[in-house]
């Protein structure tokens, strides 16, 4: 999403559409595509003539289901409040000085990056069996005790009467 920095009125330029990222940008985190990605809010220049962005951003990652390895849908909201100083050294990468144009979808990318999910799982798999042999899925909230120290607890608990 390209935009004219000349052409940024000055009470802000309000921004309310939907945005599609470039593949490349999210092919090495863990996302198999974004979907539904949407931008609400303004860009414009402060009092020292920096560009400031208050942006909100909706949508949802396609990522892979963490047990069973199938495509789910997770949707994800962030709120960017950004102020970029000096736009010709910060911005080198993706603004077109010439032209005075910048792209923003590599600041939108720097934000919605940080939403995704160390791993998701879709809570409707009810038929999946967290063990086999020799395995199991531990859960955090269960407190299972090791039957070689069995006889341990037993001792404390003997101690504490």
């Amino acid at each position: 999403m390209k935009i004219n920095l000349n052409k940024i009125p000055t009470e802000g330029l309000f921004i309310d559409e939907d945005i599609h990222l470039d593949p490349i940008l999210y092919e090495n985190a863990n996302i198999l595509d974004i979907c539904s990605l949407h931008a609400t809010g303004n860009i414009n220049y402060d009092y020292e003539n920096n560009l400031v962005f208050d942006l909100e951003i909706k949508g949802e990652f396609l990522l892979e289901d963490s047990l069973t390895l199938e495509p789910i849908k997770y949707p994800f909201q962030c709120k960017i409040d950004e102020k970029v100083e000096n736009i010709e050294s910060s911005c080198r990468n993706f603004f077109e000085k010439s032209k005075n144009i910048l792209d923003i979808s590599e600041i939108l990318w720097e934000n919605i990056v940080l939403e995704v999910p160390i791993s998701a799982t879709n809570s409707d798999h009810k038929s999946i069996t967290l063990h086999g042999e020799g395995w199991e899925l531990k859960n955090e909230n269960e407190k299972k005790i090791d039957p070689r120290l069995a006889k341990l607890t037993e001792l404390l608990d003997e101690g504490k009467e």
